[in-house]
């Protein structure tokens, strides 16, 4: 029986353990970062660090990486690693409480949020943000979310996620925040189909190390680079690029987060 924690995950140490765990899959992360890179600009806003996983990779080539990250499960590990990084800025907020002035100050050309656009319940408030933080630079949004709502299981429940994304509803999304879509594409096929097993018959609400070793090992190798050549028609991840456009006209509404909700 999964947990719920669609507004309680940055209260507990779930997301931290499972992030520890993925850790793991180094051969996994580096693909992801590899479709990351061609995108990302020298100064950039990390919207949830978890335990700086990602935030490693990204301090390897930018000047500047401000990250936010609400769980203080995942902050400690972070801090604990990269805290004295000269060119890391670190503030343990929701996206709801973000210091607008501030991030407009930073000169930000890029955004970069990697599985976190699920965790937040108004995401399309969260997508204006992020526009409106890049666009005096004209610069662009980079997510990576879950895909395929027939996918969605205990796993996702347990980790917070609030929906997974088709290509058509992300892109409407994008564009409704003022964004315009460069890329979207879907990834990783292969791992589409492992956790709709996990969703609809196994019915597993935490990752298995087995299972994790076994992707790692025999598909991450080779995906990527396939795939590279090949664009799936589905698959576990989209990836979506997204120019700040029209979004320096936006007003960014301040988001509002109910007492018990919170977005991770």
């Amino acid at each position: 029986m999964a947990t719920d924690r669609r507004f309680t995950q940055t209260r507990e140490d779930f997301a931290a353990e499972d992030l520890r765990q993925m850790k793991m899959a180094q051969r996994y992360q580096r693909w992801i970062f590899s479709l990351l890179q061609p995108y990302l600009g020298s100064r950039i806003f990390e919207v949830g660090c978890g335990i700086g996983t990602m935030t490693q990779a990204l301090l390897e080539r930018a000047e500047l990486v401000f990250g936010i990250e609400p769980n203080t499960a995942c902050a400690g590990p972070l801090l604990e690693t990269l805290g004295t990084h000269p060119r890391f800025v670190f503030k343990p907020w929701h996206i709801e409480d973000c210091n607008i002035d501030l991030l407009l100050s930073q000169a930000f050309d890029t955004v970069v949020c990697v599985n976190v656009l699920e965790h937040i319940e108004d995401d399309a408030s969260a997508l204006k943000l992020f526009g409106a933080v890049v666009a005096a630079q004209a610069g662009r949004v980079v997510l990576l979310v879950p895909a395929v709502p027939a996918a969605y299981g205990p796993l996702d429940e347990a980790l917070g996620h609030h929906r997974r994304y088709t290509r058509r509803s992300l892109a409407d999304l994008v564009e409704r925040a003022g964004l315009t879509p460069r890329v979207i594409h879907y990834s990783n096929l292969i791992g589409l189909l492992g956790w709709y097993y996990n969703a609809r018959v196994s019915r597993i609400a935490r990752h298995s190390d087995h299972q994790i070793q076994l992707f790692d090992t025999l598909v991450a190798p080779w995906a990527g680079r396939v795939e590279q050549l090949i664009r799936p028609p589905l698959g576990l991840s989209l990836l979506a690029v997204a120019d700040s456009g029209s979004a320096a006209r936006v007003p960014v509404r301040v988001l509002v987060r109910e007492p018990a909700a919170a977005a991770g």
